[in-house]
């Protein structure tokens, strides 16, 4: 007999491929390039007051060190995920560490089950509707 599970099964339901900005900035693109790598786990912050971006959402590694944020003009749904209080996280998925900015790349994603992202991306459409019209 199988054991039911207590919680619901999560996935990582992909948002979108995006740029992490802002890494000259930081002051720490030797750290960066020394130490993240393709495929490393990257914690999402939404950014409240930001002066520069409404929807800002920082990038911080492993360490808890903010490596930059999500481009600006890339950025409105996965801030309205997590300011719907759902989590997200980015997946390096490629890196230049020869630029002197450290290039990331990263797969952004959101944490939920399957029903959920459905009904979370239909209420977001519903949001940008409201939003030009």
């Amino acid at each position: 007999m199988k054991v039911p599970e207590l919680f619901p099964p999560y996935e990582r339901c992909f948002v979108g491929k995006m740029r992490v900005m802002g890494i000259f900035h930081t002051g720490k693109r030797r750290f960066i390039r020394d130490n993240t790598e393709k495929q490393d786990e990257l914690t999402l912050k939404r950014e409240y007051d930001n002066k520069y971006d409404d929807y800002a959402v920082a990038v911080y590694d492993g360490y808890g060190n903010k490596l930059g944020y999500l481009e600006k003009k890339e950025n409105e749904e996965t801030a309205y995920y997590l300011d719907s209080g759902y989590e997200c996280i980015a997946v390096v998925s490629d890196m230049d560490k020869k630029s002197a900015t450290v290039g990331i790349i990263v797969d952004v994603y959101c944490i939920s089950d399957a029903e959920n992202m459905k009904s979370l991306k239909a209420s977001f459409e519903r949001h940008l509707k409201e939003l030009l019209f």
